[in-house]
């Protein structure tokens, strides 16, 4: 991966040190090393785990030279978000200003001709821009407006993600752009009025977690709408809003049946929009698809992103799985015979297709009715944390 620092300041330049900072963060986060995973509360710990995916800046360029991952650039655009022309009666016209030029102002990150950086490959790097996001409005007493904190491009024709977004992102380069504010949890710039309440709720570093996880496929937690929407996985529960950066543990909006259980709003899940100080987890839904995104629609980018593999025969501490690739046939072994041990089989989208429980056993064959495909299986034994195997079937 490659940071971009576009500074028009000497704040909006980041030490190095916020950088490698953020990049510890990202790689806490999903590997699930992150020192308040301790915090997930219990009703969650058999849903969530590590991604096994890690982040790593870049040692040669697209050229080929040595490069320590981040680059920096001067620019004389003072405000990525752009100027707006408007006064504030004038709500059609904003409306339709932010409709137009709102997205193609932030992209100017992402071009040297208009004051940003050229995208290193984005199909072999995930580029980070970070640059000044706010909007500038002379006729509104010369306010500078936060719209995003950080907005990140979804993998282009995902099945979960809805055409128009899909539509009006995926024409610029592909990368995540971040308010430089919003980078690590040692950022020694602050949110001046009338932003300073966001101080302490979403300086942790985590927003790029939750902006990388877009960019991995994942939506909002509560699917964007109200209860009868959806995020498309199924271990996540549904809400009827965003966690509006709060950490509201007694909160639990929508009914749900998730493993047979009506479990509260999960305001610990990364893709919420809450506190910082309450995210910690990834569920077992969410790390299946972002598994799946990097197997199908970002392939090149374990060259500079690590993917840990469970590949054919390959030993865990206490399975193995085999064939794989395979037909549809699947065979488990485990260290030891075990009073339960539960199975469940999901698809690249995050669905369920397969699920079965085996009692006293340590040997597990099941037939997948399934089409050729990179599918993800579940395996919990005796009610302990769930691993998370690939399986190619084809």
């Amino acid at each position: 991966m490659v940071f971009h620092i576009v500074h028009n300041n000497a704040g909006e330049n980041l030490d190095d040190t916020v950088i490698i900072n953020q990049l510890e963060i990202l790689n806490q986060c999903f590997r699930r090393e992150n020192p308040d995973a301790a915090n997930t509360r219990p009703e969650f710990l058999s849903l969530v785990g590590d991604a096994q995916i890690e982040f790593a800046l870049a040692t040669s360029d697209p050229n080929g030279n040595p490069t320590m991952g981040i680059t920096r650039t001067a620019t004389s655009v003072e405000h990525f978000g752009g100027i707006l022309p408007y006064s504030q009666g004038q709500t059609s016209q904003i409306s339709q200003w932010v409709n137009d030029s709102l997205y193609s102002n932030f992209f100017r990150l992402a071009s040297s001709a208009d004051g940003g950086i050229d995208a290193w490959d984005p199909a072999r790097y995930l580029n980070i821009w970070i640059g000044d996001l706010r909007i500038f409005e002379p006729q509104i007493n010369n306010a500078e407006e936060l719209v995003y904190f950080a907005l990140a491009t979804p993998p282009g024709n995902h099945p979960n993600w809805p055409t128009n977004i899909l539509q009006d992102l995926g024409i610029w380069e592909q990368g995540v752009l971040v308010h430089y504010v919003n980078v690590g949890s040692n950022n020694p710039n602050t949110f001046p009025a009338p932003y300073t309440t966001y101080n302490n709720r979403v300086r942790s570093g985590k927003m790029l977690v939750h902006e990388v996880g877009h960019y991995l496929g994942l939506r909002h937690i509560w699917g964007d709408g109200n209860c009868s929407a959806d995020d498309f996985i199924s271990d996540t529960p549904n809400a009827n809003a965003a966690g509006l950066f709060d950490c509201n543990l007694s909160s639990n909006t929508c009914t749900d049946n998730i493993n047979g259980m009506d479990l509260p709003n999960m305001v610990e899940n990364y893709m919420d929009y809450s506190n910082g100080d309450c995210q910690n987890a990834f569920t077992f839904g969410q790390i299946d698809v972002m598994r799946a995104v990097l197997e199908t629609y970002r392939t090149d980018l374990p060259e500079v992103m690590s993917l840990a593999n469970l590949n054919e025969g390959e030993l865990t501490n206490s399975l193995v799985m085999y064939p794989n690739p395979s037909n549809g046939a699947v065979s488990i072994e485990l260290r030891e015979v075990t009073q339960q041990t539960n199975v469940q089989v999901i698809n690249s989208l995050g669905q369920l297709i397969y699920s079965n429980l085996f009692s006293q056993t340590d040997k597990l064959n099941f037939q997948l009715e399934a089409s050729p495909g990179v599918y993800f299986v579940r395996v919990q034994i005796n009610e302990e944390q769930l691993r998370s195997l690939r399986l190619v079937v084809q």
